[in-house]
């Protein structure tokens, strides 16, 4: 699954190349959101039984 993430980034930064290098705030946005992407597939694929966030969210804010 992080395989097709990863090609699906590539593709999209190909596609959108004019958009993202027009703007250093678009190009910064994009990439702080694919580290970010990829950190968690990593996360997922070393321990995929961890809690997901939304379930941690939840139990510490009833």
């Amino acid at each position: 699954m992080i395989y097709i993430f990863g090609s699906l980034l590539i593709i999209s930064f190909i596609k959108q190349k004019d958009v993202l290098l027009g703007k250093k705030r678009n190009l910064v946005l994009f990439l702080i959101l694919s580290v970010f992407g990829i950190a968690l597939g990593v996360v997922h694929m070393i321990s995929p039984y961890i809690p997901s966030i939304a379930y941690t969210l939840e139990k510490y804010l009833k």
